[in-house]
């Protein structure tokens, strides 16, 4: 029997860099009478565009191998892409526990989303020293998951693959098949508001901040991208978010007389999108067809010719 919390909380974005604080805490339980258990906290900088971003990161805690606990020392460095095939993700993470045990994992991940199904291929090496007796001092994985999603909250796993030694804990690698169930929180779907909630809707907000957005602008730019423009006078900073990043915020930079522009690779189609001034709320840029979400929330319905 095994059990783990794992948390984040991130912080606003500010030029194209936000903070991320993460917490772990799990431990087991097994028949042979052994018990395990493992608590770190850690932190990174991440840097991020429409298309691409990257990460570093260190922390630290303590491992528990039922009779002593040890302490565990760890780094983190990662990048990531994004294209119309999906997201691919590379890690690479140093481990220390007690000064006795170093080694390196390099993970590589590959993930795409469907209409209603997820699906990730991760594949992984290791180099380094390991606790005594655990197996091989060089190990790999590769495994497969599937998310298929019944409604927007509820989607049914089906994984199968390998995992690797884990010298912290002095558990050895093997072959898995595993079936679950996952809860989302944020799978967003949207509906069409009635015609009145969209007259009213369009007006200019305030972010809360005590900026406006008061106008919004989108161009086609040669080589195929799409320039992103908001006016927001007496704003410090200026943020979209959508689909087309996969809701992570974009930075947009200042180009004068109260302008803010950003130029993202999109292609001719329908996306939902959002605009933020100043780290206040997020609002519909003006002039977009408001949709609302299924918590109550609005996206701006942004169609590139």
């Amino acid at each position: 029997m095994q059990g783990a919390f794992a948390g984040s909380l991130f912080t606003t974005t500010r030029r194209s860099l936000f903070g991320e604080v993460a917490g772990f805490a799990g431990g087991s339980a097994h028949q042979n009478g052994t018990r395990t258990g493992q608590t770190s906290a850690n932190g990174r900088l991440h840097t991020a565009s429409a298309s691409w971003g990257g990460f570093v990161g260190a922390g630290g805690g303590a491992t528990w191998d039922g009779g002593s606990w040890r302490r565990l020392v760890l780094g983190e460095l990662g990048g990531w892409v994004r294209n119309d095939a999906g997201v691919a993700l590379l890690t690479i993470s140093p481990v220390t526990v007690n000064d006795s045990i170093r080694y390196v994992d390099a993970q590589l991940a590959l993930s795409r989303t469907l209409s209603s199904v997820d699906l990730s291929v991760l594949a992984g090496m290791r180099g380094g020293s390991q606790a005594p007796g655990v197996g091989a001092r060089t190990t790999s994985w590769a495994s497969l998951s599937a998310v298929a999603w019944l409604n927007p909250r509820l989607g049914v796993v089906a994984s199968g693959g390998t995992y690797p030694v884990d010298p912290t804990q002095g558990f050895p690698g093997a072959r898995f098949v595993s079936l679950s169930i996952r809860v989302a929180t944020e799978r967003k779907r949207v509906t069409m508001r009635t015609n009145a909630e969209v007259a009213g809707a369009v007006e200019p907000e305030t972010s809360g901040s005590g900026s406006f957005v008061e106008g919004f602008r989108v161009d086609r730019q040669s080589g195929g991208s799409v320039s992103l423009r908001v006016n927001a006078r007496g704003a410090q900073s200026v943020e979209v978010t959508g689909d087309f990043s996969g809701w992570i915020p974009v930075n947009l930079q200042r180009t004068g007389d109260g302008w803010w522009m950003a130029a993202l690779p999109l292609k001719p189609g329908q996306y939902q999108m959002n605009v933020r001034v100043d780290g206040g709320k997020w609002l519909v840029p003006p002039g977009l067809l408001p949709l609302q979400d299924e918590f109550g929330g609005s996206v701006g319905l942004l169609v590139i010719e």
